[in-house]
């Protein structure tokens, strides 16, 4: 049996003998981000595997029309695990929110211990599993849901990422409306809505949640 990995950013290599986990990570690089810089641009070629230790990221698809933002990912999370083993490409992008440290490993040597280690093969179709549940039942949870629903159940997920309830808004109004499925006037409309009843307060991209409870029951009800 392998060591059990202190680092809590590389637990998921537990599975791994003493020896795979050396080849794998000699076969990676860390790269470091600064806020706002692209981590993945959408159509690039997916000759790595990204994990990111440390930071914040959100991920977006584009068309010619607009940006949607579907998911923002945080500390010891893979980026696109899901569709790097279908396409040879990313068909979304990743812009770090907050600086960020990712590891990239090549694609073949993740592969090569895909196939050597049937546990940890189980553990990564786990996670992309896991990975896959969430983002879908989080698009249908919105999708059911009013805009005044829709934006609260997206602050407490941010709160939940953010581990506070004060942070700053990591997309624009135009992607918060896009992401939500509603016009960018209904959005400012409810967010005026929830400051006016003491539930939130706004200030340019800043916002501080002042009734969690509130917020619940609404996300909740909506």
């Amino acid at each position: 049996m392998p060591e059990k990995n202190n680092n809590k950013s590389l637990a998921w290599l537990d599975a791994l003998s003493g020896q795979q986990k050396e080849i794998l990570l000699e076969s990676s690089n860390l790269l470091l981000f600064k806020k706002n810089e692209t981590i993945i641009k959408q159509g690039y070629t997916a000759g790595h595997i990204l994990f990111m230790e440390t930071g914040m990221a959100k991920l977006s698809i584009e068309d010619q029309h607009r940006s949607t933002v579907f998911k923002i990912i945080a500390d010891n999370t893979f980026i696109g695990l899901m569709c790097s083993f279908v396409k040879r490409s990313f068909d979304f992008s990743a812009v770090a929110i907050k600086p960020s440290r990712v590891r990239l490993i090549d694609r073949a040597v993740f592969e090569q211990m895909i196939r050597e280690n049937g546990n940890f093969a189980v553990n990564i179709v786990q996670l992309m599993s896991l990975m896959t549940n969430k983002i879908v039942h989080d698009l249908i949870h919105l999708s059911h849901k009013n805009v005044d629903g829709a934006l609260c159940t997206v602050l407490m997920e941010l709160v939940a990422i953010f581990k506070s309830t004060a942070f700053q808004m990591p997309f624009s109004r135009i992607e918060l409306a896009d992401t939500l499925g509603y016009s960018r006037e209904s959005v400012i409309t409810s967010l005026s809505s929830l400051q006016r009843e003491k539930i939130i307060t706004v200030s340019g991209k800043n916002i501080e949640i002042l009734d969690p409870r509130r917020l619940e029951i609404i996300s909740r009800n909506g």
